[in-house]
């Protein structure tokens, strides 16, 4: 059922039911009905149609097809390049910081006063453990 098939059955049933109306109500709407097209017709406002996207230009768009499909690929490629780039400076600002921990671990195992033969022996990580309780 299309759009024009169901507001059709919509006006039936509506007219149906309107017939069964007391004649106070339906005088009342009636009322109603004319008062607001009274309202109407001296507050109607003349719509006019603008295309997606011509008042963000702020008058930088001529009109041409041509220019709004640039401005459309700019609109879309704009947000996604800015997004890639933040990506990639978290990943560098995230390898720097493994590079830092990984340079802060090293140094303290070279300037500790235990030979690096120790930490190669199987019971070193166990005597790690048992004086860090």
């Amino acid at each position: 059922m299309n759009e024009q098939q169901f507001a059709q059955e919509i006006r039936r049933s509506l007219d149906e039911s309107a017939a069964r109306l007391p004649y106070r109500v339906s005088h009342r709407l009636e009322l109603a009905r004319n008062a607001a097209l009274a309202r109407q017709s001296t507050t109607e406002v003349q719509r006019v149609n603008v295309p997606v996207g011509a008042l963000a230009g702020a008058g930088a768009s001529s009109g041409s097809p041509e220019h709004t499909v640039w401005w459309r690929l700019a609109v879309t490629l704009v947000p996604v390049l800015v997004v890639a780039v933040g990506l990639m400076v978290i990943s560098v600002w995230n390898d720097t910081e493994t590079a830092d921990e990984i340079a802060e671990v090293d140094t303290a195992v070279l300037t500790d006063e235990v030979p690096l033969s120790a930490y190669t022996d199987r019971g070193f990580g166990v005597f790690l453990k048992n004086s860090r309780q």
